[in-house]
């Protein structure tokens, strides 16, 4: 693994274990033993791997990638908002480069879909106190070798993997490896300039850009036309009442 790497920090120290609860949860814990930024946990399974709002994240052994890296930026709290959005355009870029055909695009705030289909999902948790970040749990999951087959009958209009579509298997290795390369570079110039540099090309790859869309909030629903995303992460929603920014919540195509 270390050879593909380009890194000078993520992934230098690299933990594999076959299976794990949660590789957040893992990476929780060597946070809290002092680890340093960049140690990454990276599982062939997880028992009870984790998505957004309590989802589940269908974790099987053998065909994906299931990791974590540790990170502690100094910045304030309310700056970490954007950093899936960082991490999203890591994925992105490196699965473009990966495997082309699968047209990696971002659907805000934290999702990779490849023709509409999920992809990749993003997972940060935070541990911090006012004005200060102690540190950020960042976990990705992609599906990389997973078969039409294998995926759960309630999945299988909404998720794919790297081999459904492009038809060939992939190295995992070297798919962690890109990305891992592919993200630190983002990370530094976000920890500096946060997320407005990259905006450019997170507009390449904006799933929902000029998408009549539903966003959910804990029950409450905003539709409109979504136009882009804001230097502090947020949807820009245009709506019947105005510009509307929206900093979280399940955005839904076709309202």
């Amino acid at each position: 693994m270390k050879p593909l790497l380009t890194t000078q920090r993520i992934g230098r120290d690299l933990r594999y274990v076959a299976e794990s609860v949660s590789t957040n949860r893992d990476i929780a814990a060597l946070a809290q033993a002092d680890a340093p930024e960049g140690v990454v946990v990276v599982a062939d399974q997880q028992s009870a791997g984790r998505g957004r709002m309590t989802r589940v994240w269908f974790s099987p052994p053998g065909v994906n990638l299931y990791f974590s890296l540790l990170l502690r930026p100094m910045i304030e709290p309310g700056h970490a908002a954007s950093l899936p959005l960082v991490a999203g355009l890591a994925v992105a870029e490196a699965l473009e480069q990966t495997a082309p055909a699968c047209a990696p695009m971002i659907k805000w705030p934290n999702d990779i879909l490849s023709g509409g289909r999920k992809l990749c999902g993003v997972l940060c948790e935070m541990q911090a106190e006012t004005g200060r970040v102690h540190h950020i749990t960042l976990g990705i999951g992609v599906n990389v070798n997973l078969t039409q087959a294998m995926l759960p009958v309630e999945l299988r209009e909404r998720a794919t993997s790297l081999r459904i579509a492009t038809g060939r298997d992939f190295s995992r290795e070297a798919v962690l490896a890109a990305i891992l390369n592919a993200f630190e570079p983002l990370y530094d110039c976000w920890r500096v300039e946060g997320l407005e540099p990259l905006l450019p090309r997170l507009a390449q790859r904006d799933a929902l850009r000029g998408q009549e869309i539903e966003v959910d909030q804990a029950g409450t629903r905003l539709a409109g036309r979504a136009d882009g995303i804001l230097p502090d992460g947020a949807l820009r929603l245009v709506t019947p009442q105005g510009v509307v920014p929206v900093y979280s919540g399940e955005a839904h195509i076709g309202s």
